[in-house]
């Protein structure tokens, strides 16, 4: 085995809970909350019902599924699950989304009737994996989705849950990375579809089954990071150094972004931005809008045709045009926004087509340099007068993220319609507590819709 898979596999098999933080526990906390708000605010949506419909129950044993609470095999629990994470794009990112993990992770720790305490240190866990592979090694530059990250970190977080010892847990990598290896075109092309929520849910499923097969005694493919036709050969072409792994403050679960607005992570500060132009100057009165930003930005949502006009939800909250009409028409932008299809509507296409983007060298220069985005909008009226917004948004912006307070209010509004104001409180509390609780269970029994 190569020195990154021994690294992981120590790693996801050395984690303790007890040498995390208060820091790194509250911090985990927030997140779960977070995603299991985000997970019950899409239990409507179309690839939700499609996922729960395959997901037949089982007799015994298997993990159960968010709303419905029906039981399962755990690797089609975490799809569907991890359908409902990811749907509304309101989940939190930073190498790709690592909530995407929740789904395998609570999949494996039903299974294995695991405490609170080792859940969260398994979601630390597969977060860290994923977070530091994905900043290390340049995979969408060579067209591979955040899926194959994930799917290695997912199933050595399932594997700790499911008790693997060392070579197990080397098959489970192996079974994770050969046969799964997503290609970036998920998010690529005209019209993304709603594949784009299900990509990286689908790694999850299968590092939950990735994890069962070498608990079971199943061989993975030998070298499947080194070898002929491994991991580096097939995706980035040469091996690349991965940061140390650790649990510490300024690990990854405590420095993932947390979502405000249900749009992509680069268009967070576009929505900031064009809520504070709005207090200048109205949308009706805009004559033409010129938006300054950086290469990042401009290549993930603005770069294709259909960022101009959208017809899915799926590019809608990836494109730049539409996310700023539709925030200075409207002031705000809510996963209601993408149910009545507002990116569609004639006011909105009317003022994408008087608007233009710009790549600036200096803009550019900061976020190469310091991690610093910027944004810049440029309204003249139609009086001729002239109004400026210009945002940043740092590393430590983003680490910081939003209150508590914040997170709470954010799980309200997207459980609203799912659950009663009662069972809202009772749940968040019981999240806050979640180290406390004996069995992961107690957790899912709460989830039902």
């Amino acid at each position: 085995m190569t020195k990154l898979a021994e690294g992981m596999v120590e790693f996801a098999r050395s984690a303790r809970f007890e040498d995390m933080s208060d820091t790194v526990v509250h911090q985990a906390k927030r997140r779960i909350l977070d995603t299991v708000g985000c997970a019950l605010g899409a239990y409507s949506a179309q690839p939700a019902r499609i996922a729960r419909r395959l997901a037949l129950p089982v007799c015994e044993g298997g993990a159960r599924v968010i709303g419905s609470l029906v039981r399962t095999t755990p690797d089609l629990a975490a799809f569907a699950n991890g359908s409902m994470v990811r749907y509304l794009d309101f989940n939190d990112s930073g190498g790709g989304h690592p909530s995407d993990n929740f789904a395998g992770v609570l999949a494996a720790a039903e299974l294995a009737q695991s405490s609170g305490r080792d859940f969260i240190t398994a979601l630390a866990v597969a977060y860290e994996l994923q977070n530091r592979l994905t900043i290390s090694i340049p995979f969408y530059d060579h067209g591979w989705d955040q899926a194959v990250p994930l799917v290695m970190g997912c199933s050595l977080a399932c594997g700790r849950l499911l008790g693997l010892t060392t070579e197990q847990m080397h098959h489970a990598l192996a079974l994770a990375v050969v046969p799964n290896l997503a290609t970036f075109q998920s998010r690529s092309g005209a019209e993304l579809s709603m594949w784009k929520a299900c990509a990286a849910p689908n790694g999850a499923r299968q590092a939950v089954f990735a994890a069962q097969l070498a608990g079971a005694g199943m061989s993975g493919p030998s070298d499947p990071i080194d070898g002929t036709f491994g991991l580096w050969a097939q995706t980035v072409g040469k091996p690349y150094e991965v940061r140390p792994f650790k649990l510490e403050p300024g690990c990854a679960i405590t420095i993932t972004m947390i979502k405000r607005y249900p749009v992509r992570d680069t268009l967070q500060l576009i929505v900031d931005t064009a809520v504070d132009l709005r207090k200048q100057v109205a949308a009706a009165d805009i004559e033409s809008l010129h938006i300054d930003t950086y290469q990042t930005a401009y290549d993930q949502a603005v770069h294709d045709p259909d960022n101009w006009e959208p017809r899915t939800r799926e590019t809608a909250d990836h494109s730049m045009l539409a996310v700023t009409t539709i925030t200075l028409l409207d002031g705000r932008i809510t996963p209601d926004t993408y149910t009545l299809e507002r990116y569609m509507d004639a006011d909105v296409l009317a003022l994408i087509k008087r608007t233009d983007v710009e790549v600036t060298d200096e803009f550019n220069r900061e976020f190469r340099e310091r991690a610093v985005r910027h944004c810049r909008m440029t309204a003249i009226a139609k009086n001729g007068e002239r109004y400026v917004s210009h945002k940043q948004l740092t590393r430590d912006d983003i680490a910081r993220g939003p209150t508590d307070a914040e997170v709470e209010e954010k799980f309200v509004h997207l459980t609203r319609d799912i659950l009663p104001a009662s069972e809202r409180r009772s749940l968040i509390d019981f999240i806050w507590n979640l180290d406390s609780v004996s069995n992961i269970a107690q957790l899912i029994d709460r989830l039902r819709v």
